[in-house]
């Protein structure tokens, strides 16, 4: 006789944290427009498609992207909003489309606790049936951040920039 418990698979998640020169509310609103994710959404040699987002309990959101080059060729991610708190905390549901079929549904929470000029982000990406799956996203979210923090991050003045030798 076999439980329940072991025809389930194993569930596992990612946790994140970093830390930007923004305030939350640049943060949560550079997650959440449009043309703020435009801009640093996609990875190297990808480029948004058509975004749509509406920001409340039970909206749903698509951000479509394809290949430089391919533009008939385009993956979606995709899901619903679970709660929606500007700007500390924004939890959503996430299933590709047009890519890793497999993949079931898996639930993103981002958190945001900082002050005008510095954001802590926590984010939590669960559910992940598969490690290498899991492994993927991680990279992905951390190559994301990445391209956040340079959208986010103010350039330094000349005031602070190393002098020249």
């Amino acid at each position: 006789m076999q439980s329940a418990t072991a025809e389930q698979p194993r569930r596992v998640g990612i946790e994140l944290q970093r830390r930007f020169r923004a305030s939350p509310e640049r943060i949560f609103r550079a997650w959440t427009q449009p043309v703020a994710l435009r801009e640093w959404w996609c990875p190297a040699g990808w480029v948004a498609g058509e975004i749509d987002i509406d920001l409340r309990v039970g909206g749903a959101y698509r951000i479509a992207m394809a290949r430089a080059g391919s533009p008939g060729a385009r993956v979606l991610v995709g899901g619903r909003f679970l709660e929606v708190r500007p700007p500390e905390r924004l939890v959503y549901t996430w299933r590709w489309e047009g890519a890793l079929a497999n993949m079931p549904e898996t639930l993103v929470t981002l958190e945001l606790d900082g002050t005008e000029n510095e954001t802590l982000l926590t984010l939590r990406h669960d559910n992940f049936t598969d490690l290498g799956l899991r492994q993927q996203h991680r990279s992905g979210w951390m190559a994301a951040c990445d391209r956040l923090d340079r959208l986010v991050t103010p350039a330094l003045a000349m005031h602070d920039r190393p002098a020249a030798e």
